[in-house]
């Protein structure tokens, strides 16, 4: 039983844990947001046997990969984060892995396209409940002095589990086929559960205090606080065209190294499982570090930084898809990969820079809302249309190469709503 500490101020909840103790519960977080995005990102795996199986088109996949997960998760993720800013978040982050690997596993077992559409909606929704409130736990674990560290570190963990299923994933979907593949990913996340209970602690029941008025608020006078913020707002609006490439386009290159390389399923998966690998490594090390060291300098560093990583992955990518040589698509997807990660640990930081401690998970949740309606919602669907287009008149392998250079220019405009957003970051810091 946790005793309660009333001498550690609820601002600084940071205190209430040794350093050790910080890092081991960040890595639990680490492994809860691998088992999220293995459990989101297999869909990528399986887009060509399931449309062979389903007879489906690249648009209909897009739909699979897109709105399917993005419906629920968007928007369910705001009102459940609200109750994280208020209530128990390790509860809520055990019961969402409870429900999403339940509902992953039943996804193997889908006969068409509409029942693999609706068990995708219940994934998207019972992972709307822990990146957000992970992270809001993250910000009250680290001190902002090394925030940006753990940020990294926890961010990784996306591109980790993408790796896990691109490399598992594709072995097991070719030896076995896609259904077991679900089956045995949702089945083996429920361990993570375990790891919770054991590890994480929740800081507010270690400090006795009353609720302040910002967690008595309800969800709409909170949106409202974060919206009147220039800043906050040019940050998501970025947010939503790094969704477009990260949660949209991305999901396609699978099926890019297939169609234009030739490769088989399982040897592709295997590429780019060591691409992603080597990406989330680096993503992780100088995003953290220069967020940590660019953010003493002052806010308007933070959201400065994100935006010119984003710009510069964009020419390394366009350069990876515009080739036929392997060896340069490797350099560009890894170079781009790189610089496009490294931008999240300083995306995330700035929305904590100006949300308040008590607004972490709504904000958090709001950019992931909007990162997924518009940017895994409608950027593999997007991506198929375009890819259906082009590929009556040049060819399937053309037509998805055409595609994804279009959804990859996002990475411009998302760049300046960044330069933009620094320009009251200082003005609109909260603590």
């Amino acid at each position: 039983m946790q005793t309660p500490r009333t001498s550690v101020p609820a601002t600084h909840p940071w205190l209430l844990f040794s350093t050790s103790r910080r890092w081991g519960m960040l890595a639990a977080l680490f492994l809860v947001s691998t088992v999220s995005n293995v459990d989101r990102q297999i869909m990528a795996v399986a887009i060509e046997p399931i449309k062979a199986e389903f007879q489906a088109t690249d648009t209909q996949m897009g739909l699979l990969t897109g709105v399917a997960f993005a419906l629920f998760y968007a928007t369910l993720g705001l009102p459940i984060a609200r109750l994280a800013d208020r209530g128990n978040r390790k509860k809520i982050i055990a019961i969402s892995i409870t429900f999403w690997s339940l509902m992953t596993a039943i996804c193997g077992v889908a006969q068409n396209f509409t029942q693999m559409f609706l068990a995708r909606l219940a994934v998207g929704g019972g992972e709307a409940g822990a990146l957000p409130t992970s992270q809001s736990l993250i910000a009250d674990y680290f001190p902002p002095s090394t925030r940006g560290r753990a940020l990294g570190i926890f961010i990784m963990a996306a591109v980790a589990g993408y790796a896990v299923a691109l490399i598992g994933g594709t072995h097991i979907a070719s030896e076995y086929g896609w259904r077991p593949m679900f089956i045995s990913f949702g089945l083996s996340s429920l361990s993570i559960v375990v790891v919770v209970h054991l590890v994480l602690r929740e800081p507010r029941k270690m400090i006795q205090r009353p609720l302040d008025h910002h967690e008595r608020e309800s969800l709409k006078p909170s949106l409202g606080a974060l919206y009147s913020k220039p800043s906050f707002n040019w940050q998501v609006a970025g947010g939503v065209f790094f969704g477009i490439v990260s949660y949209g386009a991305l999901i396609f290159i699978l099926s890019h190294l297939v169609r234009s390389f030739n490769m088989p399923l399982a040897r592709a998966g295997t590429v780019y499982g060591m691409i992603s690998t080597v990406t989330a490594i680096a993503g992780a090390i100088i995003g953290g570090y220069c967020t940590d060291r660019l953010g003493r300098r002052g806010a308007a560093n933070i959201p400065l930084l994100t935006g010119w990583l984003l710009l510069g992955a964009l020419p390394f990518y366009l350069a990876a898809l515009l080739t036929d040589s392997l060896l340069i698509f490797t350099i560009g997807s890894t170079i781009g990969g790189s610089l496009m990660f490294s931008a999240g640990p300083p995306l995330f930081a700035g929305i904590h820079i100006v949300c308040g401690s008590r607004r972490r998970a709504t904000a958090i949740a709001m950019l992931y809302f909007m990162m997924n309606s518009i940017g895994l919602g409608g950027g593999p669907v997007l991506t198929g249309v375009i890819s259906d287009s082009f590929g009556h008149l040049y060819g399937s392998a053309m037509g998805l190469r055409i595609a994804m250079v279009i959804a990859f220019t996002a990475l411009l405009p998302g760049g300046f709503c960044f330069l933009v957003a620094a320009r009251t970051m200082a003005a609109d810091t909260e603590q």
